[in-house]
């Protein structure tokens, strides 16, 4: 079946389709800067980090991701503690006040794009984007 599609044209249109959804949420999701939500994503997803570690995830420079971190911070969405491992090192956590955040934003997003769904979609339509959805992140394993 692959004979008969385009790959390269599949892959295009996929970046294409998830980048322009992921720049629409972000544009509407919250008062947090893209880097301040990415830090939060990660440390909701994966657990405590240290600055370097964040820096490495989101490929920016460990003074960039100072900053951000910082802004996190002075709003209370993380918090540092001791590496129990390392001495010289923090590690930096979610607050309970920054794991709500994610989940507010998280939320917002869902219910944003369930309405788009209800809206502009036919069940077929829906049907198909369900389907979909666990082959696109199975994609993403790959990536």
């Amino acid at each position: 079946m692959t004979d008969e599609i385009d790959v390269q044209a599949t892959a295009a249109g996929l970046r294409q389709a998830v980048g322009q959804v992921k720049r629409r949420l972000r544009n509407r999701a919250s008062d947090l800067s893209a880097p301040e939500s990415s830090v939060l994503s990660r440390l909701d997803r994966n657990g405590p980090d240290s600055i370097a570690g964040l820096a490495r995830w989101d490929q920016v420079t460990p003074q960039t991701m100072g900053a951000t971190v910082a802004a996190l911070e002075s709003q209370g969405y993380i918090e540092r503690h001791p590496d129990p491992h390392d001495g010289r090192r923090f590690l930096l956590s979610l607050t309970a006040s920054g794991s709500a955040k994610v989940r507010d934003i998280r939320d917002a997003a869902t219910a944003d794009i369930a309405a788009a769904l209800r809206e502009h979609l036919s069940p077929d339509e829906i049907r198909l984007i369900h389907d979909a959805a666990p082959v696109i992140e199975r994609v993403a394993q790959f990536l």
